[in-house]
């Protein structure tokens, strides 16, 4: 039995009608140009940098300094979970050069539901 009233029509146009709810409450498009126009500002001071004298002053050092934390006020606010999940990578990459320093590797702990939900909340 094909047709409109068929429950996988059903069941497929109730998929479509929550993923774009979703991606309405969410707001996939505004964060996707937030971050394009970020990523964009920081390679303009990429180029800044990469065009410098081979030794800086203080002056231009800390005007760069001021762009790159005007740039990151304009950054939405972290998910927790995903700055520790991230931390967590770095010290793990790191950790044979901070064992031979004789540093600790200090791992947050991140409960599995918080790793789940780490891309949303």
């Amino acid at each position: 039995m094909n047709g409109p009233g068929h429950p996988l029509a059903f069941i497929f146009a109730l998929i479509v009608a929550v993923a774009s709810t979703i991606d309405l409450v969410v707001g996939t498009a505004t964060m996707s140009r937030t971050h394009a126009e970020l990523r964009r500002r920081f390679l303009m001071l990429q180029v800044q940098l990469e065009r410098s004298p081979e030794s800086p002053g203080i002056s231009e050092i800390q005007e760069w300094k001021g762009d790159r934390l005007i740039i990151e006020a304009d950054e939405p606010p972290i998910y927790v979970a995903l700055d520790l999940l991230c931390e967590n990578e770095v010290a793990t990459a790191r950790k044979d050069e901070l064992d031979k320093a004789g540093s600790d590797v200090k791992r947050a702990d991140v409960k599995w539901w918080q790793a789940l939900t780490a891309q949303w909340l």
